[in-house]
């Protein structure tokens, strides 16, 4: 008797030793294929699926302490058997929630027919069934002919997009038997944990009415969100457009950047607190959410055209390069063209999230682009002449050249479509890349910076040669213009008719002071001339007259 007793005792103790691993182990059974599909071979094994797994999910849901995984497992597989092809990627999850909701609400409340009468695997093989019909309804059942789900038989993408319609003809007739009452009802009024059921319990009766698929409360839920992000980011902008028009000694404005990356995160907590804590469905949460996606991608697409233009003057600044100077313009023009490119895969993207034809959308652009290539020749011409530059260096900004066709002048800027030239006259002269590119240029600052000046010079014959040189290089020492390594020369270089012809030679410290250079050592030739009495003869003839 008494070992009978410990035997008792010790399988109780064992039994409740092993209830939480057996239960365990039959919540694994039923969850022992996460990735199975619903069967949807034929519309009777899609609809009975799809009866299934939205019953199993309404009752989980309804359960006292809710198995999230089984929630989820059960919704994806009963979402599984709706066409949600032509819904864009953005809002899918919200609609196919609320097709199933909806469809289910609707099965609840009309008669469906015996499943024999549904068309099975056989009956399809007998015979061609691309799409079924429950009778007396548009509710359809039809084959998929293209894209991953090919073959598969699922609830029509027309009856997915007209379930809302269906659901308001029939919601006023009763429950069938049986039925899980009021569970999408139970849904759209609902909220997140922001918004206290308690709160909403609270609202007077003509709050909770519900006006196109949302109650009162959650139209001015959706009101206060989307004004008080106006609010916040009205003064947000207001300081963007102060710190974008204020000049400043920083290299790297980063605070223009406050603007477009708060109000990204702005329409993520909108769309975040609409979705989720007021909980707005419907085509209201459909056209918000397009909205509040499509703000998104317009400030995601400022923040990297205002980060590309902030990056490329950082580094301008910090390398300390000229503002016209190529090297600048090169670097901004590689940060447009890499921000641009940023913006050009964001956009294709999001269009392909959306559910345009992004594809047909950029194909026809680039026929547009080749149109507009042929009518701006000239500009791509400018352009790539501009690269041809930058490529060679024949210039830079600062260098003093003379054209083929003899304007002479300092480069002070050189642009991707021009370069402009300042003669010694204060002449601005711009000229095409196009056509510097295409003529002769003499760089008279390369290779090196300083530039020789001749200065000719005839003495009479019969002169001290060696005074006369040392006075033209006295004449040339002395001069801050002019450079004393390499030092000044002095070459005789011809007789003349009438002179013995001379030649000084001196470096300027730059082209520009070319004339200078010249008029300075004139004068000074010139007076230490007359004061050595060294003659600088002229031509002269004698005519003799002959007596007839």
């Amino acid at each position: 008797m008494r070992s009978s007793k410990i035997r008792h005792f010790a399988l109780a103790l064992l039994c409740l030793l092993l209830t939480p691993a057996l239960s365990a182990l039959v919540a694994g059974a039923s969850n022992m294929f996460p990735l199975e599909p619903p069967d949807t071979s034929s519309p009777r094994n899609t609809l009975e699926s799809f009866l299934y797994y939205s019953n199993e999910f309404h009752k989980v849901m309804r359960t006292e302490k809710e198995d999230e995984v089984m929630v989820r497992e059960m919704r994806q597989r009963a979402e599984r058997c709706f066409d949600l092809s032509d819904v864009a990627p953005t809002i899918r999850g919200g609609v196919a929630l609320e097709s199933l909701l909806r469809l289910r609400e609707i099965l609840d409340r009309i008669p469906l027919p015996d499943m024999a009468e549904v068309p099975d695997g056989e009956a399809i093989r007998m015979r061609d069934v691309p799409v079924w019909r429950i009778p007396h309804t548009e509710i359809k059942i039809g084959r998929v002919e293209s894209g991953p789900r090919l073959g598969a038989y699922l609830f029509t993408a027309e009856t997915v997009d007209s379930l809302d319609e269906f659901y308001d003809e029939v919601r006023d007739l009763p429950y069938k038997s049986g039925a899980a009452q009021g569970i999408y009802e139970e849904y759209i009024y609902s909220s997140g944990w922001l918004v206290p059921d308690g709160l909403i319990a609270r609202l007077p009766g003509w709050m909770r009415v519900g006006y196109m698929g949302q109650a009162v409360w959650q139209w001015v839920g959706l009101g206060l969100t989307i004004l008080l992000s106006g609010l916040v980011l009205l003064p947000l902008l207001r300081r963007h457009r102060s710190w974008r028009s204020r000049g400043t000694t920083r290299t790297w404005r980063l605070g223009r950047l406050t603007f477009p990356l708060a109000a990204m995160g702005l329409c993520l907590l909108d769309n975040h607190i609409i979705n989720t804590q007021i909980n707005i469905t419907g085509r209201v949460l459909t056209v918000t959410t397009m909205l509040l996606e499509a703000a998104l991608t317009v400030f995601a697409a400022w923040a990297i055209l205002v980060a590309g233009n902030v990056i490329t003057n950082g580094i301008i600044a910090s390398q300390k390069i000229r503002e016209e100077a190529l090297n600048a313009d090169v670097i901004r023009l590689l940060g447009r063209l890499i921000s641009f490119g940023l913006v050009f895969a964001l956009f294709y993207r999001v269009g392909g999230y959306f559910g345009l034809p992004v594809t047909a959308v950029f194909a026809s652009a680039g026929i547009a682009g080749v149109a507009v290539a042929l009518a701006a020749r000239e500009t791509l011409a400018n352009f790539f002449g501009g690269v041809s530059i930058f490529m060679d260096r024949p210039f830079r900004a600062g260098d003093y050249i003379v054209l083929d066709s003899g304007e002479r002048g300092e480069v002070r800027a050189v642009g991707m479509r021009s370069t402009r030239l300042l003669t010694r006259d204060d002449v601005m002269i711009t000229i095409p890349n196009s056509v510097i590119t295409n003529v002769k240029i003499v760089n008279q600052s390369a290779p090196e910076p300083h530039f020789r000046v001749r200065i000719k010079i005839g003495v009479a014959y019969g002169s001290d040669l060696d005074r006369v040189e040392a006075t033209l290089m006295a004449a040339a020492t002395g001069n801050g213009l002019i450079m004393a390594n390499p030092e000044p020369r002095v070459r005789l270089r011809s007789f003349g008719d009438s002179s013995i012809d001379y030649e000084l030679l001196v470096w300027a410290t730059r082209p520009h002071d070319r004339g200078r250079v010249t008029h300075e050592l004139n004068r000074e030739i010139y007076r230490r001339f007359t004061e050595e009495s060294i003659e600088i003869p002229f031509p002269q003839r004698d005519v003799r007259m002959r007596g007839e």
